[in-house]
Formats: C-alpha cells, structure tokens, sequence
C-alpha cells in the first residue's frame, strides 16, 4: 500500500516537472516569436531610407534631357553604393539573433571623419523630425580628424539613435555630435534631445529588451536600443545614458579608436 503511494507521489511530481518545463519553452516559444516581429517591423522601417534615397537617384540619372559631369557621376556612383553597403549592414542585423551561430556582417576596418558620419545621420533623418523641432550638428571636433573603425555599424547604431530622438521629441532641439576623451584613445558620438526623457521604470534595463511593458512605443524603442548596444558592442564600443542631463535624454556611443 505505501509503496503504491510512494510511487504514485513520484510520477505525479515527475508530470509536474514536465509540465514546467513545457510552460517554460511554451513562454520561451512567444518571447522568441514575438521579438522577431519587433525586429523585422524596426528592419522594415530603416530599410526604407537608404532604398528611397537609391530610387530618387535612379530617377535623377533616368532623365533623357539630363548632362551629368563627371564629378557629378562619381557622386551619384558613391551614394548608390554607399545605400547598398548600408542595406546590406541592416540585414546583417538578422545574425545577431540568429540560431544557426553565423558571424554575419563582417567587420571592415577604416578610415572615415566622425563629423561627416553625424552630418549623414543628420540628413538621413530630417524627414523624421516633428514640425518645430531643430535637428542640428553640434561642431566639437576639427574635421581634420579622422578614425579608423567599421564605418557602417558606427552609422547604423548613431542612425538609430537619432531616430529614437526624433521619435520622441514633441518641441525643442535634437542635437547630434561627437568628442574625443581627455586620452584620444576613445571617440563618443552623443545624440541629446529636448524630449519627456525616459521613465524611471524603464532605466535599470534600458539596453535589455524584456515584455513587461504594455506600451508598444516603448517596447519597440528599448529593443531598437538592445539591438544598438549589441551591435556596438560587435566593434568594442558600448552605449550608455547620460544620467546627468536634464534638459531631456542624451545618449552616448563610445568606441575605442585607433
């Protein structure tokens, strides 16, 4: 008699175990679903500008009446292929999340001006910013400087950046810039708003994408942010909020140079 009690004690906690472990995977299941689509909405988005930009300038050099010099060629040729480099970096996105271990983008080393990198985000963005919000270049650094890293994830992470900014800066300023440390050996790009700021609840894991929030604008932005940090983590470079400003949010982009 006990030892059929015993037994039945044992399998009813082993089923118990089970049925655990499958409402675990089962949550695991939805968390995974439901982080793709958040992804593949904020790819589909900022997809969209780099390929506008590529079907303005086919519809500028498709003009039967239009003479281009050659300066002018070479131009067109550069921000063709510059959008394309850029695409290619947003779908490179998808290895960060992906199952199979693919290392994904592979990191280019080079020289580039961190001034004009902020001025590109700039202009990509201007379409984005709320009527009677100033989106403007913050000049701390000589253009004469120049760093070497991968150009294309120090755009992508500033790009989004910058958009979140725009996103949520009702009136006021969205200024973007960049600073080398006291050292020269670290470069940070910064993008600081006049926005709400972010709330106090939503700090302790702000480059950490969780569900617990019921505001979708708010979900969807700290997983622009733990894709940001991810990605700038790629090139040894890291992001972090400046709890010190007051006049909205400022966001910091570090990276060592070289």
């Amino acid at each position: 008699m006990w030892i059929a009690i015993i037994v039945l004690i044992i399998v009813c906690l082993i089923l118990a175990y089970r049925l655990k472990s499958q409402q675990t995977q089962l949550s695991e299941c939805r968390n995974s679903d439901k982080k793709k689509s958040a992804f593949i909405k904020a790819l589909a988005r900022e997809i969209r500008t780099p390929l506008h930009s590529v079907s303005g300038l086919a519809e500028i050099i498709s003009k039967d009446d239009l003479y281009l010099s050659k300066e002018e060629k070479k131009n067109i040729s550069s921000q063709i292929k510059y959008n394309a480099n850029l695409i290619s970096t947003l779908l490179d996105e998808v290895s960060i999340y992906s199952e199979d271990g693919s290392t994904g983008h592979q990191l280019v080393d080079e020289r580039f001006s961190p001034n004009r990198i902020c001025q590109r985000c700039i202009d990509a963005n201007l379409q984005q910013v709320k009527q009677g919000v100033r989106l403007l270049f913050r000049h701390n650094m000589g253009d004469e400087q120049f760093v070497s890293a991968d150009r294309h994830i120090v755009e992508l992470v500033l790009n989004k950046l910058v958009h979140i900014a725009c996103k949520f800066t009702q009136k006021g300023e969205i200024a973007v810039g960049c600073s080398k440390d006291e050292t020269r050996r670290a470069i940070t790009f910064f993008v600081e708003d006049t926005g709400g700021g972010i709330p106090v609840e939503r700090r302790s894991a702000l480059f950490q994408w969780t569900e617990t929030t019921d505001d979708a604008k708010d979900e969807e932005t700290e997983f622009e942010l733990t894709i940001a940090h991810k990605l700038a983590m790629k090139i040894d470079g890291y992001l972090r909020w400046d709890n010190t400003y007051t006049k909205g949010t400022r966001m910091e982009f570090t990276l060592p140079v070289r």
